[in-house]
């Protein structure tokens, strides 16, 4: 598959599969280097503040982390949160906990709150928040079982898996679909361009 390189090379600091398949799909040429940062203790040390701030402090926090340690490399930083009823919906862990999320989700509307950013040399270049607002058909019991047979989304903000399967858990959403599974990848790629970092002229 063609590829753009970089001008600068280009680390994700995330070990999310979806945000990786994404600058894949995107054409991208980027290896994946994933952050130590405790990211429960920063967000009990981040509660009660604004959404949109939080995930962009932890984007941050992985993308600083990797940045200083890999000199003159440009790091992305990615970090999602689900919010239903102004409260985080973190990613259920288990198959009950996902059957148990998507009951109180049935029928209802929530958001979806997507970060990232770039940091090179450890210093924030760009940071970005994306919004999604998501409305779930009503659900019976037997199509949420069996959606989380088929798919076990045990590590999917939100107890789903927005790019298969997940898609037929909506009536409609309003945003973009690569912010629902974890990056807003064209503001992401419209800035990379504007810092001439990608071009395509530099397929190869």
């Amino acid at each position: 598959m063609p590829s753009i390189y970089p001008n600068t090379p280009i680390i994700l600091a995330s070990g999310s599969h979806s945000r990786r398949v994404m600058l894949e799909d995107a054409g991208i040429h980027f290896e994946v280097i994933s952050s130590h940062v405790d990211e429960d203790l920063l967000k009990k040390e981040m509660d009660g503040l604004p959404f949109e701030d939080q995930v962009i402090s932890l984007a941050a926090a992985k993308a600083s982390e990797v940045s200083i340690n890999n000199p003159n490399h440009l790091v992305i930083g990615g970090d999602q949160m689900c919010i239903f009823q102004n409260k985080v919906f973190d990613k259920p862990g288990s198959k009950d906990k996902a059957i148990e999320n998507l009951k109180l989700l049935s029928g209802t509307t929530h958001y979806q709150y997507s970060g990232v950013c770039l940091y090179q040399d450890g210093v924030s270049l760009w940071n970005y928040c994306e919004i999604v607002e998501l409305n779930m058909h009503s659900l019976t019991d037997k199509e949420i079982v069996n959606y989380v047979k088929a798919e076990n989304p045990i590590n999917a903000a939100g107890a789903y898996k927005f790019e298969s399967l997940g898609c037929n858990l909506f009536s409609s959403v309003n945003g973009s679909s690569y912010t629902i599974r974890g990056m807003p990848l064209l503001p992401l790629l419209k800035t990379l361009r504007e810092m001439k970092i990608i071009s395509l002229e530099n397929i190869e």
